[in-house]
């Protein structure tokens, strides 16, 4: 009885083998022929003796697989290494709670000593310019140490900085003629998947507007505004104070978030001016209804709100994070 339980899981796996075999056998033979192909039609053109050799080559690793997980593993270590080089995790930012009871003047809680010492921090705040990661360059930086000088000599289009409580969104913000341009430049508009945190072009940046929107990518790593997803637990709702803060070169405008929803792609939540006081308490209303939490703000028509907006896991529909502005 047990021999036969132990020839059956020995049929199953040597099964499995052999069809995961024929499986990767099937892949390399169709991926591989195009290159045969392909230096194939050099031979015939130039008859060159090396373009012969790699046609020789490619014809004869279709018939083996293992050439193939080779060239599948390669890729995906290099994508992995991509990621962890250049968009790498941040540390997570707290606002002061008492951000709004000081006459205006915000301050984020203290970085314990070991931060501060870490290899590579400019006790001004950020690290050198030695740190390639630019997500963790400029994730580090203290809000109260800005220099807005300094953004705008490296990126003209530095319009503020954006600070979310308990996430890695601790990010300057750009601004330019599109709202495609930075989708896929990063700060030193350099051409990058990963992008950059950038204002909707529409927008003034004097944050005047009724619905001023930020846009940014949902990395997998959590950086940009990946780490957004924190404001849908329980966790984040109980324990945070809300507050996005947006800094300015002329000041710092403090925002409470009001409301965290999913939603199919629309352009409802992007508007952004409103010529009618009805349509756009209508407005608040409903983006109010549509969260996950009820905040247990009040809204109406005076007030000036602030929208994050990101792609959902699958990038099918869109997470959407609204914040109301209580002081500036």
């Amino acid at each position: 009885m047990i021999k036969r339980i132990v020839n059956f899981f020995k049929y199953i796996y040597e099964t499995t083998q052999l069809g995961f075999y024929y499986i990767c056998l099937v892949l390399s033979k169709g991926f591989f022929f195009y290159f045969y192909l392909l230096f194939y039609l050099f031979e015939k053109i130039f008859h060159i003796r090396f373009f012969e050799n790699i046609k020789n080559f490619f014809k004869r690793i279709q018939n083996e697989p293992l050439y193939f997980l080779v060239l599948v593993f390669i890729c995906t270590s290099f994508i992995f290494y991509q990621n962890y080089l250049y968009v790498d995790n941040n540390d997570i930012t707290y606002v002061d709670t008492d951000i709004v009871n000081k006459d205006g003047e915000e301050k984020t809680d203290s970085p314990p000593q070991e931060y501060m010492d870490e290899p590579g921090r400019d006790p001004n705040g950020g690290y050198s310019n030695n740190e390639t990661n630019l997500y963790r360059k400029y994730g580090k930086y203290d809000i109260n140490n800005l220099n807005f000088d300094e953004l705008k000599a490296t990126n003209g289009d530095v319009v503020c900085w954006i600070t979310v409580d308990g996430t890695n969104v601790n990010y300057p913000v750009v601004q330019t003629a599109d709202n495609d341009y930075y989708l896929k430049h990063d700060i030193l508009k350099n051409y990058r998947s990963s992008g950059w945190v950038f204002m909707d072009f529409r927008n003034e940046i004097d944050l005047t507007d009724s619905n001023t929107i930020f846009y940014g990518h949902n990395l997998l790593n959590k950086t940009s505004f990946g780490s957004l997803q924190t404001l849908f637990t329980d966790k984040w709702f109980n324990n945070s104070n809300h507050y996005i803060v947006v800094t300015t070169p002329t000041g710092k405008y403090v925002y409470e978030v009001f409301s965290v929803y999913t939603i199919e792609p629309e352009v409802y939540y992007l508007q952004n001016n409103f010529y009618l006081d009805e349509d756009y308490q209508n407005f608040l209303n409903t983006l109010k209804s549509r969260s996950k939490y009820n905040f247990n703000v009040d809204l109406n028509i005076n007030d000036r709100i602030i929208t994050l907006s990101t792609c959902t896991d699958d990038n099918l529909g869109r997470k959407v994070f609204h914040a109301k502005l209580i002081s500036s």
